[in-house]
């Protein structure tokens, strides 16, 4: 007799939610300034950034070409999603940490510098392949195959991390700026902010693992579940044959690699234009506006579909690249107000489908395995972060080749920074990202054919032959 599924309450939801929320608060600091960091304070060239990460990010994304056929392999007594999420709990806090640490006292070569920032960047995001593919594949464990419980789980988490990106952007620059002033360092604040916002995200995912245990229990090696695992060669075969992964695939690399460039270069932006002081008000109004939008995304997105959701707020994210490029500069003169108003508008609208992110790959797994009878769902999700490992590695590479490009000058005594060429810089920063934005829109608005009503019958089939076998 199966036993009874404990209910969701609204602490695991809550903790699911806080536990992703803190773990971005604390890749806040290195999400923006990382690459600032390594230019202004480790004194490495632009050039050596653009290679060096290139390898990190490569790296990266081969393991997240294998982190869900070894998290369907690799048995461990903690449950088959909780273990690693248990054991990944110490390497993504030193990893954030280390990318952020000041190295320049005890290190003199750059070279080795910037080796020391690649391996925390390893570090880090190579666990983050195991961290949210297992995170991912617990939904389906947490809510079964009520689709609207799955839809509050990746909302909530959504709402919170827009929640949370409100105190972080606040607060960070101008902690770091404290830290700073009271220990006389210039590149201790970065370290120390990581280090708080890392501490943060341990406490709240011990709690999330401790809430989440009853609902991935240890599996018995003759269980129907694992018996039904699939071999290697099924799950490539998952991915190859399943037409609308792929074609998502595609559409959130091409996005991704705009995004990458464009969020890593932003900080430059203000840099170079004598607006560094105000950018924390900036990302303030900006995480609230996101936090705004993601309280109301669900229900937007229950209307326009997920597909709609997707295509509509890519649509408006190119319009407002577009902006980027022809608005916030006009003859030489920084228009502070509009470049606000744009970033503001263009992470507002980013939530009208990440509040749905998980649940597009889940439901291309429920419709591979309802078509093939393989149940390959977490290599479904897995295949959820091929595109960002993808376009961090192409994206974070241009974001280096294109401050070479647009010849960028690091502060000096009486100089903020600057480009020569800010066209160029305008160009990486909107002109591009607009461009794959709207490859990306024509791609899911031609091929992608899974509606919302086909996943829900799938998971609903799915469910029932699972419970049938047992």
């Amino acid at each position: 007799m199966a036993t009874e599924k404990p209910k969701v309450s609204n602490s695991l939801v809550n903790f699911y939610a806080l536990s992703a929320g803190m773990n971005t608060i604390a890749f806040t600091v290195p999400t923006l300034y990382l690459t600032m960091f390594m230019t202004d304070y480790l004194g490495i060239s632009p050039i050596a950034i653009g290679s060096g990460m290139l390898i990190a990010r490569t790296v990266d994304f081969i393991v997240s070409l294998i982190a869900g056929i070894v998290i369907e392999k690799v048995h461990m007594k903690h449950g088959k999603f909780l273990s690693w999420i248990r054991v990944l709990t110490a390497t993504l806090f030193f990893g954030n940490i280390i990318q952020m640490l000041d190295t320049t006292a005890f290190v003199k070569s750059s070279f080795f510098r910037l080796v020391i920032v690649m391996i925390g960047y390893m570090m880090y995001h190579c666990s983050m392949n195991f961290n949210q593919t297992a995170r991912s594949s617990l939904i389906p464990k947490l809510a079964g195959a009520d689709m609207d419980a799955r839809k509050r789980l990746t909302a909530r988490q959504s709402q919170v991390g827009a929640a949370v990106s409100i105190i972080s952007s606040a607060i960070t620059l101008p902690l770091v700026q404290f830290i700073e002033k009271v220990t006389g360092s210039p590149s201790a604040g970065y370290f120390l902010a990581a280090l708080i916002f890392s501490s943060l995200f341990v406490v709240c995912n011990i709690n999330f693992i401790r809430l989440a245990t009853p609902f991935d229990p240890p599996e018995d090696a003759n269980s129907v579940s694992a018996r039904r695992r699939p071999t290697i060669e099924q799950m490539v075969q998952s991915v190859v044959t399943n037409k609308q992964m792929l074609i998502l695939f595609i559409a959130f690399t091409l996005t991704g690699i705009g995004n990458q460039l464009f969020a890593g270069v932003t900080t430059y932006w203000f840099r170079v234009t004598g607006n560094f002081s105000k950018y924390t008000y900036v990302l303030t109004a900006r995480s609230i506006c996101a936090f705004l939008a993601s309280m109301v995304a669900p229900t937007i997105g229950r209307k326009l579909g997920k597909k709609g959701a997707l295509l509509t707020s890519w649509s408006l994210a190119a319009v407002l690249s577009l902006g980027i490029r022809f608005l916030t500069v006009v003859n030489g003169e920084p228009k502070l107000i509009v470049m606000a108003v744009i970033l503001c508008l263009r992470q507002a609208c980013n939530y009208l489908y990440m509040v749905f992110m998980a649940n597009y790959w889940l439901d291309c797994g429920e419709y591979g395995y309802y078509t093939t009878g393989v149940d390959n769902r977490t290599m479904s999700v897995t295949v959820m972060n091929w595109p960002t490992k993808i376009s961090m590695a192409g994206g974070g590479a241009l974001v280096g080749y294109g401050l070479a490009w647009a010849g960028y000058n690091a502060p000096s005594a009486g100089n903020l920074g600057s480009f020569d060429h800010m066209n160029r810089f305008l160009d990486i920063m909107g002109l591009i990202p607009a461009v794959v934005l709207i490859a990306a829109i024509v791609i899911v608005l031609l091929f992608y054919k899974l509606t919302d009503q086909q996943a829900a019958e799938y998971a609903k089939a799915n469910a029932e032959r699972e419970a049938a076998e047992k």
